[in-house]
């Protein structure tokens, strides 16, 4: 290992600006396996020369590992010695490992290099051919150990490396002109680099020229982006939230044309808008707008109202239709604005109605003075003033009502007119069409109906009353038909005709209540049983007004009080008679009281009968004279068994159990053979007084019945009485018969055909 050579580390050549050993470079790949083959052979006999005089194997390894250690302790002082300096400072620590590290990587490429076989057995056989070539003594000197032997090794040394820097050198020329045109293109490569440099120098620059551009640009961008947004900023809040100086000058003095109503909506929904500004932290600007654009709006209003009162003073101006146009979209603009709305409507109404009201005041009371001045009465040419019908007072109330019914029609033409364009369809304004003229009509409502219920409240004849209440009806079903359903005149007209059916509710009332209460009317009864004078006058007054009524109801009233009538025109009357028939002390006898009061329901029966609305108070009293006729066919009944001494045993027999058509059993009057009356000595002198009774009783109940003013009544009393009388004898001697052994003399169809009821006598079913 002495062939090594430590020459190329010195300081000069193999160390950095540091002083740092540089890292070693890659072996140079050459071709000289030539050279090689060659050394090889050379030492071909370089077994021989180790083969003489040939010491141990072990004597051998152990002087080669002296040798190696003594080179490599011989490298470490060489690399300390060319080092020099201060080795304690920290500098020469970190150089002194770094050398270690270098050589040790060094000896380490050299004493650990991996061979193959081939390649050692090459090389020595290069080595044996080139000793073969050396002395012997030379050849001996190369091995010796000491001091000879090292310099002969380093001549041999010498002279191979020159060998080998000659073919190493017969070799490089070959790539001279390589190594001239590498030489050119690392000049051209140095060039490129240096172009290279200063372009990335540009490129460097120009990308930080390019950046602080590309910054200012964005910055640039950043504030017009801004600037465009503060300036739509601007433009929206000026569209939304101001009027140009053309558009204020629309609404302080255009013309009122659609373009007008369309800037006052804008600036309307300006004012609702400024609600927005109201909201931020500082509301001023709001304010201000707000008080800005209500001044303007105030101004265009007032334009508008002023343009709508002069429009509706002057009613001829609406023949133009452009004004007219413009008249709809004052009102349709004003229909929201409910204060200026109504304000035009009440100062336009409240004209048209002084008006209408002063003409119905010459109408009604012809010259007038008003303020100290005469008014003429006279209206217009060929009119006739309402006044001069006054003391006819049906008369009166008709031509008023007609001149109100066609003054609320030509009212209503008027408003229709004035609030449509002619065109049917056209019900825009309908509502307001009937606000406006029912507020018109309103100022007739009053003295309308004050003199009508003037005139009704001081009338006392019940025709009269009824026939202003037939007009009044029929004004309200036309004022109905003209201004509809609601409006204060119809209802004016309404309340006359609750007048008017009061007041004949009043008359009718103060009418029964004088005859109540009237002595005359009391003297009228007497003993011949005839209904008194004062129905027939009072049905002969109602009756007819009553027939005329052709509604579903009296005077067309609700059923409670249609209710109400019926009962103050039939029960009252009957209940007043009951109670003077009551209250006199000539009717001593029942059967007189029962005569009279089934005459006085057979009276008021005839009157009411044709009278349709009148039908179920027919069968009302109907029903009232058959419990009368009943009641008298009791006393007749209770006469005939008087007269033949029967009553007695009628009462007993009803005791036990009555007499029906529908059951009759003999066995249930077993009870009656107890008591004392129940003989046949009894019986007897019933039997006898019946044969001397019933031949003249027919004559004698017909007698009674003779002021009873029905012959039909008068037959069904008889009949009644006298069938139920043969129908008692019947029954009463069946039982004689089965508990007496008793028989009457006459059977019960032979006292039928004394009473002369055989043909209505249908003799009793009896069950044995």
């Amino acid at each position: 290992m002495d062939f090594i050579d430590f020459d190329t580390f010195t300081k000069d050549t193999s160390t950095t600006e540091d002083g740092v050993l540089p890292q070693p470079q890659p072996p140079l790949s050459l071709p000289i396996s030539s050279n090689l083959d060659q050394f090889s052979k050379k030492l071909s006999n370089f077994r021989s020369i180790l083969a003489v005089d040939k010491p141990k194997e072990s004597d051998l390894d152990q002087q080669t590992n002296d040798l190696m250690e003594k080179y490599a302790q011989m490298s470490i002082n060489l690399l300390k010695k060319e080092k020099g300096g201060d080795e304690s400072t920290a500098d020469n620590e970190v150089h002194d490992v770094a050398a270690h590290n270098m050589l040790s990587t060094r000896l380490s490429r050299v004493l650990n290099d991996s061979l193959s076989d081939t390649n050692i057995r090459e090389i020595f056989t290069n080595l044996e051919e080139r000793f073969e070539k050396e002395s012997q003594c030379y050849v001996v000197d190369l091995i010796e150990p000491g001091i000879t032997g090292s310099i002969s090794r380093k001549k041999f040394k010498g002279r191979i490396e020159h060998e080998i820097i000659k073919n190493q050198q017969s070799i490089l020329k070959q790539y001279q002109p390589t190594i001239k045109q590498l030489k050119n293109i690392e000049t051209k490569l140095q060039k490129l680099n240096e172009l290279s440099k200063e372009t990335n120098d540009k490129i460097n620059k120009n990308f930080e020229f390019s950046n602080d551009l590309n910054a200012e640009i964005n910055g640039l961008n950043k504030n017009k982006q801004m600037i465009g947004l503060k300036k739509n900023l601007l433009i929206n809040f000026k569209e939304k939230f101001t009027l140009n100086e053309y558009e204020e000058f629309v609404l302080n003095s255009g013309d009122l044309n659609d373009e007008f109503f369309e800037i006052l909506k804008r600036a309307e929904l300006i004012n609702e808008n400024c609600s927005i500004l109201l909201s931020l932290d500082n509301p001023q600007l709001g304010l201000k707008i707000i008080a800005k654009s209500n001044q303007i709006i105030n101004r265009a209003m007032d334009r508008i109202v002023s343009y709508t009162n002069k429009t509706l003073d002057n009613l001829y101006s609406l023949n133009s239709k452009l004004r007219l146009v413009t008249l709809h979209n004052c009102f349709r603009f004003l229909q929201n604005k409910l204060n200026y709305f109504n304000s035009i409507v009440n100062t336009f109404s409240e004209s048209r109605s002084k008006v209408l009201l002063d003409e119905l005041y010459k109408q009604i009371q012809g010259d007038v003075e008003v303020n100290g001045q005469r008014r003429s009465s006279s209206v217009s040419s060929g009119s006739r003033p309402i006044f001069m019908s006054a003391h006819d007072p049906t008369r009166f109330v008709g031509d008023l009502l007609a001149y109100v019914h066609s003054i609320a029609v030509n009212e209503s033409e008027t408003i229709t007119s004035i609030f449509t364009m002619g065109d049917d369809n056209d019900m825009e304004f309908e509502s307001s069409i009937h606000d406006v003229t029912d507020k018109i009509l309103r100022s007739l409502s009053r003295p309308v109906k004050a003199r009508v219920e003037q005139i009704v409240s001081s009338e006392t004849k019940l025709s009269t009353v009824m026939q202003i209440f037939n007009l009044v009806e029929l004004y309200s079903i036309m004022f109905k038909k003209q201004l509809g359903d609601t409006g204060n005149l119809v209802e004016t007209i309404k309340e006359l005709i609750q007048i008017c059916q009061d007041r004949i509710f009043m008359i009718i009332s103060n009418r029964l209540a004088a005859i109540k209460t009237s002595n005359l009317a009391k003297l009228e009864l007497n003993l011949d049983l005839q209904p008194p004078e004062w129905i027939i006058e009072f049905y002969s007054d109602i009756l007819p007004l009553v027939d005329q009524i052709t509604t579903e109801t009296m005077l067309n009233l609700s059923q409670e009080e249609n209710d109400r009538f019926l009962d103050l025109i039939i029960n009252q009357p009957i209940e007043i008679f009951y109670a003077h028939v009551d209250q006199n002390k000539l009717f001593s006898e029942k059967r007189d009281v029962l005569l009279i009061k089934s005459n006085f329901l057979d009276l008021i029966m005839s009157k009411i009968m044709p009278v349709t609305l009148l039908t179920d108070k027919v069968l009302e009293i109907n029903d009232m004279i058959d419990a009368t006729i009943s009641k008298i066919t009791e006393l007749e009944l209770v006469s005939m068994l008087n007269k033949c001494n029967l009553y007695d045993y009628y009462n007993i027999v009803n005791m036990i159990c009555p007499f029906t058509d529908d059951f009759f059993e003999v066995s249930i009057y077993e009870p009656i053979k107890e008591n004392k009356l129940y003989t046949t000595e009894n019986f007897t002198k019933v039997d006898e007084l019946v044969q001397e009774y019933l031949p003249n009783a027919m004559i004698e109940i017909q007698l009674t019945l003779l002021k009873l003013n029905s012959p039909i009544a008068v037959n069904e009393i008889v009949n009644n009485a006298c069938e139920r009388f043969v129908k008692f004898y019947f029954k009463l001697n069946l039982v004689n018969q089965e508990y007496l052994q008793y028989s009457f003399t006459w059977s019960d169809l032979e006292l039928a055909t004394l009473l002369g009821i055989e043909d209505v006598y249908v003799q009793p079913s009896i069950d044995v």
